[in-house]
């Protein structure tokens, strides 16, 4: 079966979403939970539960490598867990806007100069047929509203055969993403790269080094949420 959805996923997925919003319209019905909504995508208690499951992680900190510095808003579990998933694996595209709303207001110690251009990881074209959406860009363009700051992309990727990182452990996503990136062009300004899940940090961390080698010299990652005390998502 799988041939038949690498062939023909992005019209099952448009179809799948056409009979989807003709019988729930978007906003009807949360996406979170599945109760009835007030018109957006995440009804008002699963506003207030990704606003609750925010407060005292937000912003949380670590390094993937020293110098890189990387933010994450919620950890991977619960709501926030549900949402990344639909986004990424079922075209629930409504959603990016949702969890970018999540990066206001920013901490008092953080700014971010108006130099500063927001981008993403690419995604392989494969994998892009398959889900239909690019997860990764959405949630970038996204945030850069909510920032007020532009969105471009900044890194190419030369392999499109490179497998998904969540089946892998440490090493193999060390070895997977190796050399796969690299800059579109020259890179003279501030970086924030923009993905989903931060887990060991090894696609931070290749995107970084692509980066540098492109000319970028200051790069923050910020992802939605964080996996805490495991090495898979």
């Amino acid at each position: 079966m799988s041939w038949i959805y690498e062939k023909w996923g992005d019209l099952l997925k448009a179809a799948g979403a056409f009979l989807r919003d003709t019988v729930y319209p978007e906003g009807a019905v949360c996406t979170g939970c599945g109760k009835i909504s007030d018109g957006r995508p995440l009804c008002p208690d699963c506003r207030k539960q990704l606003a609750e499951d925010g407060a005292s992680f937000a912003w949380s900190f670590t390094e993937p490598e020293p110098g890189l510095p990387a933010y994450s808003l919620r950890p991977h579990e619960g709501l926030s867990r549900t949402l990344v998933l639909k986004l990424k694996h079922q075209g629930e595209a409504c959603l990016a806007k949702e969890m970018a709303e999540t990066v206001l207001p920013l901490p008092a110690w953080l700014s971010f100069s108006p130099e500063t251009v927001v981008t993403w990881v690419p995604m392989p074209k494969a994998r892009l047929r398959v889900r239909g959406i690019d997860h990764g860009r959405l949630l970038a363009e996204a945030v850069a509203k909510q920032l007020s700051l532009p969105c471009r992309q900044l890194l190419n990727r030369t392999n499109d055969r490179s497998r998904a990182q969540a089946a892998l452990d440490r090493a193999g996503r060390e070895q997977n993403l190796a050399g796969v990136f690299t800059p579109v062009g020259r890179i003279r300004v501030p970086v924030l790269l923009v993905d989903d899940v931060l887990t060991t940090g090894t696609t931070a961390r290749r995107c970084a080094e692509a980066l540098r080698k492109g000319g970028a010299k200051d790069i923050t990652v910020l992802t939605f949420t964080r996996a805490v005390g495991t090495n898979r998502i």
